[in-house]
């Protein structure tokens, strides 16, 4: 069975007195253990379609079907700016049942695969804009997700800590 099942869907928006139409009968099934990368120039439906397999948002026509749990890592980091590094890591841990006495050493954990040791304690504005990211990507991997969505997950990262996400994000796959 397809852990994601897309069947001819299109999605349009309405743009003043335009339609924009950045997906046209998109079909895709993808199963478990599969690594998709979606590649298209910008505008070509990329993020909708992730949009649409984590049920943000509802295709035109044609359907979406989705077996299991989602995690969205959003192109911005998206952190919650009154809560340090390690507490956005927890955030996720916490809304997925995991007890408060195993919540930080998990986080830790987390920072520490994104390389980001000894920075739990730092404020997302105390962060490069790359740390910021890592701290998404180590928030998505709380998740423990069943399907791991990411939109451009290593844009904002130097050529060495994008090698190296890379890296242990396909060793976690």
């Amino acid at each position: 069975m397809s852990l994601v099942e897309i069947e001819a869907v299109t999605k349009s928006f309405a743009k003043g007195d335009q339609t924009i139409t950045p997906l046209k009968e998109a079909s895709l099934s993808i199963e478990r253990g599969d690594f998709v990368s979606l590649m298209g120039a910008s505008g070509s439906g990329k993020s909708t379609l992730l949009n649409l397999i984590a049920g943000l948002d509802k295709p035109s026509s044609g359907s979406v079907d989705v077996t299991g749990n989602v995690a969205f890592m959003f192109q911005d980091a998206t952190l919650l700016p009154w809560l340090t590094a390690r507490q956005n890591v927890e955030l996720a841990l916490k809304l997925r049942g995991v007890a408060r006495r195993d919540r930080r050493a998990r986080a830790e954990e987390l920072l520490s695969t994104v390389r980001l040791d000894g920075r739990g304690d730092s404020r997302p504005h105390e962060l490069s804009g790359g740390m910021r990211q890592r701290v998404a990507l180590a928030r998505c991997l709380a998740q423990d997700a069943g399907i791991v969505l990411m939109d451009e997950p290593l844009g904002a990262l130097d050529a060495m800590t994008r090698d190296h996400l890379h890296d242990e994000i396909e060793r976690l796959w």
